[in-house]
C-alpha cells in the first residue's frame, strides 16, 4: 500500500509542471462587468420600476380619455323581462246567466246560461332597445375631453419628473462609488508607503538606532488605515447595491468605470437666466396645466346649469300566452327628444360658480407663488454650483501643499531631524486633503445635476 502511494506520488510530481502550464494557457471564462455612468442611467431608465409606473400612468391617462371621447356618441341601453307563473294570473269562472237574468228578464227562456271557465297570463316575454344622443349638455361633454387631454399631458410631465428623480438618483450614487473607490487607492497608497517606513523601523529598532515606539507607532497607524479601509470597502457594497437596484443592473458582482479625477470646465457654459429657466421646468409646465384644469371646471359647472337637449329611439316587443289556446304578440317602435331645464338649481348653481372662479384665482396664485420660490432656488443651486467649483480649487491646492510637506518631513526623517510622530502627522494630512479632494470633486458633479435639473435641463 505504501509503495503504491509513492508511485502515484512520483507521477503526479512528473505531471504537475505539464497540469500547471495547461492552466496558465487557459483562458479565464470570467469577466466583471464595468458601467460607466451613461450606461446606468439608460438602465434605469428602461428597468426602474418608478419609470415604469409613470409610464402605467400615462397609459391610464390615455383610456381615461378614450372613455371621455365616447360620450359624443348615443348611449345604447337594452332590457329584457320574462316570466312564468306556477298557475294562471287570472284564473276563474264567469257565470254567463248573469246576463240572462239582466237583459232577458222580460222574456221567459227555457235555456240556462252556464258558467264559462277564464284562465289567462301563464307566461311571458318583454324587451326593447333604447339609443339616446346628446345633442346639447352645456359643452359638458367637450369640456371633459379637454380635461382628459390635459390629464395625458399631466401624467407625461409627471413621468419626465420622475425620469429626472431616478437619473438624479443614479448619478448620486455613483458619485458616491467613484469617491469610496478613491479613498481606497488613498488608503492603498499610504498602506504601501506604511509597510516600507515599517521596514525601516523595524531595521533601526534591531540596529538600536531608533525607539521602539517609533515601531509601534507605525503599527498603530497600520490598524487605523485597516480600519478605514474596511469601512471604505463596506460602504462600496452598500452603495453598488442601491445602484444596483436603481439601474436594474443585473449582474451581483459588477464595477463602474471611473477615470483619474482632473479639475472640471468652469460651470459659467451651464449657466441660464433665471426667468428663462422657470419657464421651461417640468413644474412650471404643471402649473399651467393646473390653472387651465381649474378653468375648465369652472366651464363644466356652468354646463351643468343650462339646459339640456337629446334625442332618441327605441324598439320594443313582447309575447305572452294569454290563455291557452290564444297567444299574444305585438311590437313597436318610437322615436323621442327630451329637454331639461334646471329652474331651481339655478339658485344653488350661482354659489358654486363663485366657488370655482375663486379655485381659478387660487390655481393663479399658486402658480405665481411657486414659479417665484422656483427662480429662487434656481439661483441658490447656481451659488452652490460655483462655490463646489472653488472647493475643487482650495483642495488641489491644499493637496499639492500636504505631499510637499510629506516630502520634506520624510527626508527629515531620514536625515533624523524629524520624529517619527510628525511623519506620521504628515502622512494623516495628506490623507486628508486627499480625501477632500476626492469629496470636492464628487459634490461638484452632484451639485451640477441638481443645478441642470432645476433648470429643466436632462
Amino acid at each position: 500500500m505504501l509503495h503504491a502511494i509513492v508511485n502515484f506520488t512520483n507521477k503526479m510530481k512528473k505531471k504537475l509542471p505539464l497540469l500547471l502550464l495547461l492552466f496558465l494557457l487557459t483562458p479565464l471564462s470570467y469577466a466583471q462587468t464595468i458601467y460607466t455612468l451613461d450606461s446606468c442611467k439608460a438602465m434605469a431608465l428602461r428597468d426602474n420600476l418608478v419609470v415604469q409606473n409613470s409610464q402605467l400612468r400615462i397609459d391610464a391617462a390615455k383610456e381615461v380619455k378614450r372613455q371621455a371621447f365616447t360620450k359624443f356618441f348615443p348611449s345604447v341601453s337594452a332590457s329584457g323581462m320574462g316570466f312564468w307563473l306556477s298557475r294562471y294570473m287570472v284564473d276563474m269562472d264567469y257565470d254567463l246567466g248573469r246576463f240572462q237574468t239582466s237583459f232577458f228578464s222580460p222574456i221567459s227562456l227555457s235555456i240556462v246560461l252556464p258558467s264559462v271557465p277564464i284562465q289567462m297570463m301563464k307566461s311571458g316575454f318583454m324587451g326593447g332597445v333604447t339609443a339616446v344622443q346628446p345633442v346639447f349638455a352645456g359643452l359638458r361633454i367637450v369640456r371633459g375631453n379637454q380635461l382628459a387631454n390635459l390629464g395625458v399631458r399631466a401624467a407625461e410631465l409627471q413621468a419626465s419628473m420622475s425620469e429626472d428623480e431616478v437619473i438624479e438618483k443614479v448619478e448620486n450614487y455613483y458619485w458616491q462609488i467613484v469617491s469610496l473607490k478613491e479613498k481606497l487607492k488613498t488608503i492603498q497608497a499610504l498602506e504601501a508607503q506604511l509597510n516600507n517606513i515599517c521596514k525601516d523601523a523595524q531595521a533601526a529598532v534591531e540596529a538600536g538606532v531608533r525607539n521602539r515606539n517609533d515601531l509601534l507607532l507605525v503599527q498603530l497607524k497600520q490598524q487605523e488605515l485597516a480600519s478605514g479601509r474596511l469601512r471604505v470597502e463596506n460602504g462600496i457594497r452598500v452603495c453598488k447595491m442601491i445602484l444596483r437596484q436603481y439601474s436594474k443592473i443585473p449582474e451581483m458582482d459588477f464595477d463602474i468605470y471611473t477615470d483619474t479625477l482632473d479639475i472640471p470646465d468652469l460651470p459659467q457654459s451651464y449657466y441660464i437666466e433665471s426667468e428663462q429657466a422657470v419657464s421651461q421646468r417640468t413644474e412650471s409646465q404643471l402649473l399651467d396645466l393646473q390653472v387651465q384644469a381649474a378653468e375648465l371646471q369652472t366651464q363644466m359647472e356652468m354646463g351643468s346649469h343650462l339646459p339640456q337637449v337629446a334625442v332618441g329611439a327605441g324598439y320594443s316587443a313582447y309575447w305572452m300566452d294569454v290563455n291557452k289556446d290564444n297567444n299574444s304578440k305585438n311590437d313597436f317602435g318610437l322615436v323621442f327628444g327630451t329637454v331639461i331645464v334646471p329652474l331651481s338649481g339655478w339658485w344653488e348653481g350661482s354659489h358654486a360658480m363663485k366657488q370655482k372662479r375663486l379655485n381659478e384665482q387660487i390655481a393663479r396664485n399658486e402658480r405665481e407663488n411657486n414659479r417665484q420660490l422656483m427662480a429662487v432656488q434656481i439661483e441658490q443651486s447656481w451659488n452652490e454650483l460655483t462655490e463646489a467649483y472653488q472647493q475643487i480649487l482650495i483642495a488641489q491646492k491644499s493637496t499639492e501643499l500636504a505631499e510637499e510637506n510629506l516630502r520634506m518631513q520624510k527626508d527629515g526623517f531620514d536625515a533624523g531631524t524629524v520624529t517619527m510622530s510628525d511623519l506620521l502627522q504628515a502622512q494623516s494630512l495628506l490623507q486628508q486633503s486627499c480625501d477632500d479632494f476626492t469629496d470636492a470633486f464628487v459634490n461638484y458633479q452632484t451639485k451640477k445635476r441638481a443645478y441642470l435639473t432645476k433648470t429643466g435641463r436632462k
